[in-house]
Order: structure tokens, then sequence, then C-alpha cells
């Protein structure tokens, strides 16, 4: 292969073109064309709409703390009414238990050998029965405080999250209100409306 110088040169040639345009190109007649008057009041509106979209983010994130809130609430509602469910289902099946045993204990008493050895199978499948329907209770009702825990925690962080926003809102709306000015004062001076 033989270098070209040609195409070497070439290159060069369009680099350097390349580059000077860019450089042109580069400066901004626009804002070289501004005067300070015009430069300040675009450096103003700016100000207030920076300040508008802090508001909008702000009065989002205490949107986002409210819906926490009810979440929390909601779930705490809901933690409470299964809770007071499973105790009643419990409550239940324990005294259907007892008046199962109270029979099966009785028929043990006046019962002849034979029949004992039947009643005490039919008292150990209760006992285990018993302790399978508390296991299942017992895990429903952990279930439910997990989810109790969970919305304290939710009410919580939306509470802070209030405390967080809400000031920074109003700090926001008093900025606002004095960019505003500041903008309104500026045209009036310069009588730009």
């Amino acid at each position: 292969m033989k270098n070209n110088p040609f195409k070497f040169l070439s290159a060069i040639a369009f680099l350097i073109i390349f580059l000077t345009s860019n450089m042109l190109c580069a400066q901004d007649p626009a804002t070289e064309n501004l005067s300070k008057d015009e430069l300040k009041l675009m450096k103003l509106e700016e100000k207030v709409s920076r300040i508008e979209e802090k508001i909008r983010l702000t009065k989002i994130k205490i949107v986002q703390a409210d819906s926490l809130i009810n979440k929390g609430y909601e779930m705490a509602m809901e933690s409470n009414n299964e809770q007071k469910v499973i105790v009643g289902e419990e409550k239940l099946f324990l005294k259907e238990n007892n008046a199962q045993r109270k029979i099966l204990v009785k028929q043990l008493k006046k019962a002849d050998d034979e029949d004992a050895k039947s009643i005490e199978t039919e008292l150990k499948a209760l006992n285990t029965s018993y302790k399978t329907e508390i296991k299942s209770i017992d895990k429903r009702l952990s279930a439910e405080d997990k989810k109790l825990v969970k919305a304290k925690s939710n009410n919580t962080k939306g509470k802070e999250k209030l405390k967080q926003y809400n000031p920074k809102l109003k700090e926001y709306q008093k900025a606002l209100e004095i960019a505003k000015e500041n903008l309104e004062n500026f045209k009036a001076e310069k009588d730009l409306y």
C-alpha cells in the first residue's frame, strides 16, 4: 500500500474547515445582541419558572406523603378488622373443641376397655387438630401484626414527609411572590409591557 500525500492533505484541510466552522457557530449571536435589560428580564423570568417547578415538585411530594398516611390508615383498619375476625374464629373453634373434648371425656369414663381405646384415639386426633388449628390461627395473627407494623411505619413516614415538605412549600410560595413582584417591578420600570 502506498501512502497518498494528497489524501493526507485533504484530510487535514477538511479537519481545519470543520473546526473553524464549529468555532464560528459556537458563538451565539442571539445572546451577543441582547441588552442588559433583556438579559435581566430573562433571568427574572427563569427564576420565576424555576420556583414554580420547585412548587410543583413539592406539591407532588406532599400528595405522596398524604397517600402514605392514607395507605397506613387503611392497612391498620383492615388489619384490626381481620384480627377481630380471626379472634372470633378462634373463640368459636375453642368452644367447639372444648365441647367435643367434654363429650369424649364423659364417654371415656363410662366406656369399657374396647370403647375406651377408640375414644382415646379420637381424643388424640382432637388434640392434633387443636394444635394444627391454633398454629394456623397464630400464623394469621402474626401476619396481621406485621401488616399493622407496616401500616404504622407508612403513617410515620408520611407524617415526617409532611413535616419536611409543608414548610418548604410555604418558603417556595413566598419566594415565588417575591420573584413575581421583582419581575413586575422590572417590567414596569423598563416599560416592557
